[in-house]
C-alpha cells in the first residue's frame, strides 16, 4: 500500500497555515495572506482529507488530528484503517507507519519550495520569494491561490478558503492532475500546547530508517 505520508505529507504540513485572526486591510493579496499566517502561533484541529485523480475519481479519504506550532513543529496523526503518525520538533521529522512497524527519520528541509510545511513558520521572505498569491473570493469565502515560481514542484497550486477569518478548506493541485481537499473542524488556535506534543520516542522493536544528513 502506498504510504499515506507519500501522498499526504505535503498536504499535512501545508494545512498548518490556517488561522482565526482579525481582518486587516492589506495593500496586496500577498500582504493580506502573510498577515493571516503571522497571526498564528499554534493550531489544534480535526481534519478530513480526500484525494481525487485527474478524472475526478476518489482515490483515498483519511481523517485525523493536526497540531502545529511555530516555528516548524507539528504532530499529524491519522485514524484507522490508515494509521500513521508524523512528528516534527522543528529540526527533525519522524514518520511512524504503524502497519509496517517502521520509523523514518529525516531532517526538516529548510527550503520552503521543497518543504511546503514551512508555510506554518510565517517566513515572510521565503513565501514572497517562492510564491505568487492571488485573491479569488467566491460564495462568501476569501480564497487565496498560491502558485510556486519554481515550475518543477510536485504541486502546481494551493488554495486556502477562509470564512469569518477561519480557514474552512484547503486544496492542493499536483502535477499529476490529482486534487487533495482538506476540510477542518473543531479548531483551537493560539492555545497553550503540551511541550511533549512534538516529542517522539521510537518504539521498541520497530525498524528505523535514518535519512538524516551526515548519518
Amino acid at each position: 500500500m502506498k504510504s499515506i505520508f507519500t501522498a499526504g505529507f505535503k498536504a499535512l504540513f501545508l494545512t498548518a497555515t490556517f488561522a482565526m485572526a482579525q481582518t486587516v486591510l492589506a495593500a496586496t493579496p500577498l500582504d493580506d495572506f502573510l498577515q493571516r499566517l503571522q497571526s498564528v502561533t499554534s493550531i489544534d484541529a480535526q481534519f478530513e482529507q480526500s484525494t481525487v485523480d485527474a478524472q475526478g475519481q476518489e482515490m483515498q479519504t483519511i481523517t485525523g488530528q493536526l497540531i502545529v506550532a511555530r516555528p516548524g513543529k507539528m504532530r499529524w496523526q491519522t485514524n484507522p484503517p490508515y494509521e500513521q503518525l508524523v512528528v516534527s520538533d522543528g529540526e527533525l521529522v519522524w514518520i511512524y507507519d504503524m502497519d509496517l512497524e517502521q520509523v523514518t527519520i529525516r531532517n526538516l528541509d529548510q527550503r520552503l519550495q521543497e518543504t511546503p510545511a514551512l508555510l506554518l513558520s510565517g517566513n515572510v521572505a521565503e513565501i514572497a520569494q517562492n510564491y505568487s498569491v492571488e485573491r479569488l473570493d467566491s460564495d462568501k469565502l476569501e480564497r487565496y491561490r498560491l502558485t510556486p515560481n519554481d515550475k518543477s514542484q510536485l504541486f502546481v497550486a494551493l488554495e486556502f478558503d477562509y470564512k469569518a477569518n477561519t480557514l474552512q478548506t484547503m486544496r492542493i493541485f499536483d502535477a499529476a492532475g490529482q486534487t487533495t481537499l482538506i476540510e477542518f473542524s473543531k479548531q483551537r488556535v493560539n492555545q497553550a500546547l503540551d511541550s511533549m506534543t512534538f516529542v517522539f520516542d521510537v518504539p521498541e522493536g520497530v525498524d528505523v530508517i535514518d535519512g538524516r544528513h551526515g548519518f
